[in-house]
């Protein structure tokens, strides 16, 4: 069972490997780093913090650009109507649904990794630690599973999200719900 990844950014031999008391080492271990390694890993960590805080920039910017509304051709929503029920999909057809989007221009291949697409998300320095929203609550979290299939709710309720930029003093959507709203507006065109 993989619980968390980096996707190779830090070094692994960083890492002494426990095992899990009663759950087989071949499915989950955790990994404690070594204090030797602490100088390194904090580089590196500041490394990735910068690089993921200028990536995030260049996504406002592409959302600002690209504006709030999502266009897609005729064929494209009747093709999607036919293909997919925006209340009741499973994890397959959303992961198609995504790739069609994708196929698109309404997302691009990066943003898979904030949209419950693999089920994993990336350690990621640039989302804020603190959001809101204002919609009631609803029984959802940012993985699928919680959805129960319904991707129109679910998507929308995740578009609410926000946090407080301390460079504008105003709250903003945080990028994952830029990405829902996209989806929710192709969900509501279906």
């Amino acid at each position: 069972m993989i619980v968390g990844r980096t996707s190779g950014w830090v070094d692994s031999s960083w890492f002494n490997y426990i095992e899990i008391p009663g759950i087989d080492p071949q499915k989950m271990t955790y990994g404690v780093l070594k204090d030797e390694c602490r100088d390194q890993f904090r580089q590196a960590v500041q490394a990735k913090r910068e690089e993921q805080r200028l990536a995030f920039q260049t996504f406002k910017e592409d959302a600002r650009r690209r504006g709030s509304s999502v266009r897609l051709t005729d064929a494209q929503l009747r093709h999607l109507s036919a293909s997919y029920n925006p209340r009741e999909m499973t994890r397959e057809d959303y992961r198609a649904f995504i790739d069609d989007l994708c196929a698109y221009g309404v997302l691009d291949e990066a943003d898979k990794n904030y949209i419950s697409y693999s089920g994993l998300t990336p350690i990621d320095f640039s989302e804020p630690a603190c959001t809101i929203t204002a919609a009631p609550y609803q029984p959802y979290n940012r993985d699928f599973w919680s959805s129960g299939g319904n991707v129109l709710d679910w998507s929308k309720y995740l578009s609410t999200w926000e946090y407080f930029n301390p460079d504008t003093n105003r709250f903003e959507p945080t990028r994952r719900a830029i990405l829902f709203d996209r989806i929710q507006q192709v969900l509501a065109k279906m």
